[in-house]
């Protein structure tokens, strides 16, 4: 009798704690990584990140990894794919300017497209970075998938862009 009363006080602590746990009271909804507590921006950023990746068949790489691989100076090809004024404002060290549409490569001019081509090189083996302005910005998609179709195989996006880096409080190059 006794461990019965004593399970079924436990089940009832256990749903109090999971009730006032998983609340939307204004202190719950300051939990998260979110700002606002609002997660909604949040995971449809993360979920069009998922889906790019997937269809554009590159990788990603964090802000704390791309520092620690310039850092070591690792053999690799960054590109910054916001519009040249963005760019002149602040860039990763040693990026170079590629400007890239925001939604897909049939949005890029015949000069854009050239112009990235080159900045890519020819070794096909050769660490490629692309980022853009932020997580939710599709111009690093673009570039990265675009360096995946004409068969490079190294090929990275720094998701959180030039304001993941800045937040990371790494070094910016003007």
């Amino acid at each position: 009798m006794n461990k019965r009363i004593l399970g079924v006080i436990l089940i009832v602590v256990l749903s109090l704690g999971t009730f006032v746990g998983c609340g939307t009271s204004s202190a719950a909804k300051k939990i998260g990584t979110a700002p606002d507590g609002n997660e909604v921006k949040i995971e449809a950023a993360a979920i069009k990140l998922a889906k790019g990746q997937k269809a554009g068949g590159y990788d990603l790489v964090s802000g704390e990894e791309l520092k620690k691989w310039i850092d070591e100076g690792k053999d690799m090809v960054i590109i910054d794919t916001m519009p040249n004024d963005f760019y002149k404002k602040g860039h990763i060290p040693t990026a170079l300017n590629g400007v890239m549409p925001k939604k897909s490569i049939d949005d890029a001019t015949k000069e854009e497209k050239e112009a990235f081509i080159k900045l890519l090189g020819d070794d096909k083996e050769k660490t490629i970075v692309v980022y853009c302005g932020f997580t939710a910005c599709g111009r690093s998609h673009v570039g990265a998938a675009l360096a995946k179709s004409l068969g490079y195989k190294n090929v990275y996006r720094l998701p959180g862009g030039i304001i993941g880096w800045q937040d990371g409080k790494y070094e910016v190059e003007k």
